[in-house]
């Protein structure tokens, strides 16, 4: 839920620091310790791909068999490049596939001994250069971040699909019967930003 705004100009400034700062943490998502520590059991880093679809197969597991859609729709992935992956992955002996206990039509795809073993190794390279990055902070400054990253994580999960919608329906509005260069284009695509709600 959101809360009042007293000074938009002061917001508009903290929220491009918060852009800016992630940003520069892009690249330790996209190339993270995992992508150069040889994994357990493998001797060699894996795909940073293989290593997030046996996370998101991992957690999606202990609710029951996981099918290929299923992982499909966790990862925001086509069906068709999931498949891939679990593949290659199971060709590395990450994953493996079976038949549905409840479906012989169906597929499930689990985690395997070794594919559990590099998300635990991973988990505990990510949580451990966390930890490092950290240590700049004092232990009431760590957990007022925490409280604000999870609040803001939650809020940016919720609220993603409809503020696209919104932005996708304003920009369609906007945008009939402008013609580049005209003198309504900047306004009016300075109000893509913000929808009304």
């Amino acid at each position: 839920m959101c809360v009042a705004h007293a000074n938009e100009a002061a917001r508009a400034l903290s929220v491009a620091r918060m852009d800016h700062a992630m940003q520069g943490m892009r690249r330790l998502v996209t190339r993270p310790p995992s992508a150069s520590v040889p994994m357990p059991g493998l001797g060699r880093p894996v795909d940073l791909s293989k290593v997030l679809a046996c996370e998101a197969l991992s957690e999606l597991s202990r609710g029951g068999p996981v099918t290929i859609t299923d992982l499909s729709t966790a990862m925001h992935l086509e069906r068709s490049t999931v498949s891939r992956l679990v593949g290659e992955a199971e060709a590395e002996g990450l994953v493996e596939r079976s038949t549905h206990p409840d479906d012989r039509r169906m597929v499930t795809v689990t985690v395997t001994p070794l594919g559990q073993q590099v998300v635990d190794f991973v988990q505990g390279l990510r949580v451990g250069y966390l930890g490092h990055a950290a240590g700049v902070f004092d232990d009431d400054e760590l957990a007022t971040l925490a409280d604000l990253l999870g609040r803001l994580a939650e809020s940016m999960l919720g609220s993603f699909e409809p503020w696209l919608q919104a932005v996708t329906q304003t920009a369609q509005a906007h945008t009939t019967g402008i013609s580049p260069g005209s003198d309504d284009t900047t306004s009016r695509t300075t109000a893509l930003a913000s929808p009304a709600s």
